[in-house]
């Protein structure tokens, strides 16, 4: 029989991608705590339809992975006492960065969020026409010519 190494993930480099979802991670919890895997479906290219995960801390704080993954995801700060839920960003795209780990494999390094299209300003207003008081005839200035 004959095998052909493969790495566990996508190969490294940068992907489109589609955030799909997040879901508990149960292994090594004995060793490693509670944990959830962040998946994203790679959109184009030779590796389209290819999925990819981040295995987190289920810690979400400002330094944490799982935190730096959710302020990415959702484009903006989350602010210390927000709520915040990964199923309302599902579908949101962007690009992925894969990089290699020490095992072989390979995991998302950094995701960063498409850029959302501006919000159409509304439409200014044209100035009102104020009416203006009436003009003032200018009093011609005398002048005195002296004849020499």
């Amino acid at each position: 029989m004959e095998f052909t190494m493969q790495c566990g993930g996508l190969p490294v480099g940068s992907y489109r991608a589609e955030f799909i979802g997040a879901e508990p991670y149960r292994e090594n919890v004995d060793k490693y705590g509670e944990a959830v895997s962040l998946k994203w479906r790679v959109l184009d290219g030779e590796h389209a339809g290819s999925e990819t995960t981040r295995i987190c801390s289920m810690k979400l704080t400002p330094k944490t992975a799982l935190g730096k993954f959710a302020v990415a995801i959702k484009g903006g700060a989350i602010e210390t006492g927000e709520r915040f839920s990964f199923t309302s960003y599902v579908g949101v795209r962007g690009s992925l960065l894969v990089e290699a780990t020490d095992n072989g494999g390979s995991r998302v390094s950094v995701f960063m969020r498409d850029a959302q299209p501006a919000q159409a300003m509304p439409q200014a207003q044209p100035p009102v026409a104020q009416p203006q008081p009436a003009a003032q005839p200018q009093q011609a200035a005398q002048q005195s010519i002296e004849s020499f």
